[in-house]
């Protein structure tokens, strides 16, 4: 269940802090943090979630940059990609290990110092319950110190509860938002907190439309770029895409407003029925 009064004040507090407004679409970056993922031992299915969640809420994603667990790596990352886009994301780093360090490089990279953060201690034991073979706390047994380092946050952090069966909190510092890096916990965590977080930001979702023609590329090419030149100042991209090995090609339409994509599918459709 979505802690909803306590999402909305997050987000409306978030974006207060930003510049960009409605009248333009928010843009996002994303830094997928994590020794696996560069080395090939973890596939990354993070970004493609994140990714249709921002074009179907209309969040403009614009980059993705994968990071070592270095320090210097993700701040490094988070302060350049923060200066350049409206809101930016991170997966992976929050966990218990010693390589996990994602908290203490955001804080690092914003002039911030780590705390325990009282209530995602408390959440983490009331969840986790009597049964767990190491429970939260700072004082503790090295394993119950090593559990307690995930609640161990930027002190200036606004810390948004998504659920109130998780005790892992959406994490934001200036406009940068840390979540997990566990796939399913991702999903269920961007789910909730994404459609306030566009909602706030006066983003409008993208709309595609398809057009499907047996056209080569090199007979397809001059057409589009007229057609593209005609849309373009009307926010509309065409982006054509090979379906190897079939003899195919889909065009995509995509845009924000319904009326001119579909008028650009249909007339793109017609010309390309002329070349058929």
């Amino acid at each position: 269940m979505i802690c909803m009064k306590t999402l909305c004040a997050r987000v409306r507090s978030t974006t207060r802090a930003l510049t960009q407004k409605s009248s333009q679409t928010p843009t996002a970056a994303f830094c997928v943090i994590g020794d696996e993922i560069l080395s090939g031992t973890t596939q990354d299915t993070n970004t493609r979630t994140l990714a249709s969640q921002c074009f179907s809420l209309g969040i403009n994603l614009q980059k993705i940059e994968i990071v070592p667990d270095s320090r210097a790596s993700i701040g490094a990352s988070l302060v350049e990609l923060s200066h350049a886009h409206t809101v930016v994301f991170t997966s992976g780093g929050i966990g218990p290990t010693h390589d996990d360090i994602t908290y203490d490089a955001v804080a690092r990279a914003f002039g911030d110092k780590l705390a325990y953060h009282s209530e995602t201690l408390q959440r983490m034991q009331r969840i986790m319950g009597d049964t767990a073979r190491a429970r939260p706390d700072p004082n503790g047994t090295s394993a119950e110190r090593a559990c307690a380092r995930m609640a161990l946050l930027p002190q200036s952090a606004r810390v948004t509860f998504v659920d109130d069966k998780l005790w892992v909190p959406v994490v934001q510092v200036q406009n940068v938002h840390v979540l997990p890096g566990i796939p399913r916990l991702f999903a269920r965590m961007t789910h909730a907190y994404l459609p306030e977080l566009a909602a706030e930001l006066g983003a409008r979702a993208f709309v595609r439309a398809e057009v499907e023609t047996r056209v080569s590329e090199s007979v397809l090419a001059p057409v589009l770029e007229r057609v593209q030149s005609e849309y373009a100042s009307r926010g509309v991209k065409l982006g054509s895409y090979p379906q190897w090995p079939s003899p195919h090609t889909l065009v995509s339409v995509v845009g924000q407003s319904p009326k001119d994509v579909h008028e650009c599918r249909d007339k793109l459709a017609l010309l390309l029925s002329d070349l058929s």
